[in-house]
């Protein structure tokens, strides 16, 4: 029997299709959309060594610095989460991959869950077990679990992975007969999405390597073998302090009107955080069996 031979380097990720056409070009990366299901992804796709590499670069003074700062905002956020997918949940364990500093970790505690994570970044995850949360550090395709989980969730990750099937396909391994899994993803065939085109927040090379819509994680769900998927518009808690340096963070040309806005706002307007719909959406499914 002839080996299996590697996919070629710029087929889908999603559907091995190695069609595909330019979309747009930005920081230097480009867009292409597969001409058979439309997913729309970075060209070339960076290696998992190289998104590892970055994630962690983003902890120590990046991107992702100012978010596990910014515990206001962390923690609302890990709330409006689990006030969604607490009720659609069996009883058991909790798993969060992509725990970050463990803001969701906690807040399960907070709320009588167990529950442990998973996160990449080292300098996250000792931030984590400094407030002595259960974070296990790694990727998750080294990650062997002691347990099955009733719950899985996996919040603003798939758009950063590679190979966001082989993840899921993984993930989902885990999970009891009937175990839920959530994921956020940004939504590129939202309204905002749609209004600004190539400077839509969440087109943010090499950050976010594959960009969905509602057609495209549904066929992502599928192919994982997970059942009954449901999407629903996801809001993000942000005050509008921290989004103003988000936007000024990631270089958008928006910046300038976003502080100068902000800044004339009373201080209790621009320190709560605000339920914003960015664009995203919550998606859940479910392992087979009852």
């Amino acid at each position: 029997m002839p080996a299996a031979t590697a996919a070629p380097e710029n087929a889908c990720r999603l559907c091995g299709g190695e069609q595909s056409a330019a979309v747009f070009v930005k920081a230097g990366w480009t867009f292409v959309r597969c001409a058979e299901c439309g997913l729309v992804s970075l060209r070339p796709v960076p290696t998992s060594v190289e998104v590892a590499a970055h994630h962690e670069a983003s902890y120590q003074g990046g991107r992702y610095a100012s978010f596990a700062a910014a515990s206001t905002v962390r923690a609302a956020i890990a709330r409006w989460r689990l006030d969604v997918l607490r009720p659609l949940a069996p009883s058991g364990p909790w798993l969060d991959v992509g725990a970050s500093t463990g803001s969701f970790v906690e807040e399960a505690h907070r709320q009588g869950l167990g529950a442990e994570g998973l996160e990449l970044s080292a300098a996250a995850v000792a931030q984590a077990r400094s407030r002595g949360l259960a974070v296990h550090q790694g990727a998750a395709e080294d990650f062997v679990p002691e347990r099955c989980y009733a719950a899985i969730t996996a919040f603003d990750i798939v758009e950063h992975l590679p190979d966001p099937l082989a993840f899921i396909r993984r993930v989902g391994r885990w999970l009891v007969p009937g175990g839920l899994l959530a994921l956020t993803v940004p939504d590129a065939g939202s309204l905002p999405a749609r209004l600004l085109g190539r400077h839509w927040f969440y087109y943010a090379p090499p950050d976010h390597i594959h960009y969905f819509t509602r057609a495209t994680i549904l066929r992502l769900l599928a192919a994982s073998g997970l059942g009954g998927p449901v999407i629903r518009r996801a809001l993000k808690p942000l005050t509008l302090d921290y989004a103003a340096a988000q936007l000024a963070a990631f270089g958008y040309g928006l910046a300038p009107l976003a502080r100068g806005l902000v800044t004339v706002l009373p201080p209790a307007w621009r320190e709560r955080p605000w339920p914003l719909p960015l664009g995203e959406m919550l998606v859940t499914a479910r392992a087979p069996g009852a």
